[in-house]
């Protein structure tokens, strides 16, 4: 045996050290997932522009939303549909509902129509990217069979309902006055003893805490919240608190009884998000995740299905095109975003999410489908690069004859109804609510996590001038276009929908309508159908659950 030179004795030290090295790099990806980012969505449900404390109102604190919202991009122009069903399911495919016929009223318990399985939905994609998917809370896109199920749609597990809501504690929803139960546990285990009659918003966290602290570094996370709150239900108190005596102590201020306990499932709501950002950063996951806090459409303060929500100062509720229908609460964090703690007025529609997480995970575009509305946005979203989107068709409902558009600062509406277009909802300002709060949003859960991972220190003045600017202000008037045929309203300086300009700009107003023609023609009509009575709860013990058995062929069929 021969010795060894010096040159390869050093030699032999420096593979060791550098595939030890090579060893700690490729741990920690393994334990923290840097391979891909995990993408986690909170969507909130009928949730008003004024009712979160980061768009300058003080009268429900949110304090766990403002500080993911404050260390990320808030989105002042983020667009969605203007009711559940159709919203999610732009969320979900990345297209215009009225490709896929789910433009109309929100699916009812027992109806037999859902997206078409032709389209892939947007687990679907992250799952052949390796990632390891989760839903948990609402999914109501439909479930006639157990195809239209999340389990068939990309969805590693389920927990949560198939319908549009159910009650905060016994998680049934009543249809033609049949009441069943619609908590779903398409999961590993049997989770039904945990959860039977928990508030949902908590079954929603501490599923969603099981999930992240379970989780395999081996794959990256996608895992989508869909909150019931703020939706209203149908039990005879309609806004279901978790705790009346704490909701009285803490919001007693709110003088209006069904505004406070509105708040109050809003702060439990709240609370909740805390709690699932806390669990990403004890899990080591934050530093490489991208967290997505929105709201499927506005509040409906008042009407069918009220639950005291407020869009102030924006115009209209849930179920019509003005601002306060459809111009959502959104804002995205990750430590991925190198401009953070900044105001996005850029345009931004629903449908961009599915393009943008797909680009975000390091997919390439060209292996997504053809006929995609959504827009990839990832750059504008972590470098405030200028959006590619300039225009966007906000709906078409042939059946109520009413449509809209965004062209860069216009928009177009055709055909609105008075029903809900007028001005609603709290103001939030009064003199007597407690001023608001920096510290407890610097001190809130997802406030200290977040400082746990970043060089960044928001100071308090910081807060208050992103406050001022995510606030919108307009000239509240009583007096109004009504729009049951034409407006056109400059939405950058006129907000709140105030002064119709379709006569001073008719040119305009061609060039848009041209614009919705174009999609008029691709339109498929609404597949709205009557509730079938085969769906109902006493079928399947009390419970509604997919009633149809589709043909393995017909399947292969409708999934194109």
């Amino acid at each position: 045996m021969f010795p060894l030179s010096k040159r390869a004795v050093l030699f032999s030290l420096s593979v060791i050290l550098l595939s030890g090295c090579l060893y700690a790099m490729l741990l920690q990806q393994k334990e923290t997932g840097h391979q891909r980012p995990n993408i986690i969505v909170i969507m909130a449900d009928d949730l008003g522009w004024n009712d979160v404390s980061f768009h300058g109102s003080n009268q429900i604190p949110t304090p766990n939303i403002d500080a993911l919202c404050y260390h990320g991009v808030i989105f002042r122009r983020h667009y969605v549909l203007p009711i559940c069903t159709p919203s999610r399911t732009a969320f979900l495919t990345g297209r215009y509902p009225i490709r896929t016929g789910m433009q109309g009223y929100p699916l009812k318990a027992g109806e037999p129509r859902a997206i078409p399985l032709s389209n892939t939905l947007l687990p679907e994609y992250l799952r052949k990217l390796g990632y390891a998917t989760h839903l948990v809370g609402k999914w109501h896109v439909g479930y006639y069979s157990d195809y239209h199920t999340p389990v068939y749609r990309g969805f590693d597990t389920f927990l949560g309902y198939y319908n549009g809501y159910v009650t905060y504690f016994n998680h049934t929803i009543e249809q033609n006055e049949h009441v069943g139960n619609d908590l779903h546990y398409d999961a590993p285990r049997n989770l039904s003893s945990m959860y039977n009659h928990k508030y949902m918003t908590d079954l929603i966290s501490e599923r969603a805490e099981d999930i992240i602290s379970n989780h395999d570094f081996e794959k990256s996370l996608y895992l989508q919240l869909s909150h019931l709150a703020a939706h209203a239900s149908d039990s005879k108190d309609v806004m279901e608190v978790r705790d009346m005596k704490e909701m009285n102590a803490t919001l007693g201020y709110i003088e209006d009884f069904n505004r406070r306990k509105f708040a109050g499932v809003v702060t439990a709501m709240d609370e909740s998000i805390g709690r699932v950002v806390q669990a990403l950063k004890k899990k080591n996951m934050l530093q490489n995740s991208i967290i997505v806090f929105m709201s499927d459409n506005g509040a409906q303060t008042e009407g069918i299905l009220e639950n005291y929500g407020s869009n102030y100062p924006l115009r209209g509720l849930k179920f019509t095109l003005f601002e306060g229908g459809i111009r959502g609460v959104a804002c995205a964090y990750s430590p991925l975003i190198k401009k953070t703690s900044t105001i996005s007025d850029q345009m931004f529609h629903i449908t961009d999410w599915l393009p943008t997480f797909y680009t975000a995970a390091g997919g390439n575009l060209e292996d997504l489908e053809e006929n995609l509305d959504g827009v990839d946005q990832w750059a504008t979203i972590i470098s405030a690069k200028k959006t590619t989107r300039e225009r966007t068709l906000l709906n078409i409902d042939e059946v109520e004859n009413l449509s809209g558009a965004l062209f860069g600062k216009y928009k177009l509406i055709n055909g609105a109804k008075l029903l809900y277009g007028g001005y609603y909802g709290d103001t939030g300002m009064n003199e007597s609510y407690p001023q608001y709060n920096v510290s407890s949003i610097l001190h809130s859960p997802a406030g200290s996590a977040i400082a746990s991972i970043s060089n960044l220190t928001l100071s308090d003045n910081d807060i208050i001038q992103l406050r001022e600017g995510a606030r919108v202000s307009c000239n509240h008037t009583t007096v109004y276009p009504n729009c049951s045929v034409t407006c056109l309203f400059d939405i950058y300086s006129d907000p709140c929908e105030t002064t119709d300009l379709s006569l001073k700009h008719p040119e305009i107003v061609n060039r848009i309508n041209s614009y919705i023609t174009g999609y008029n023609k691709l339109l498929i009509h609404q597949t709205n159908a009557l509730v079938d009575p085969n769906s109902y709860p006493e079928h399947f013990n009390g419970t509604w659950m997919p009633w149809l058995k589709l043909p393995e062929e017909e399947v292969q069929i409708l999934s194109g």
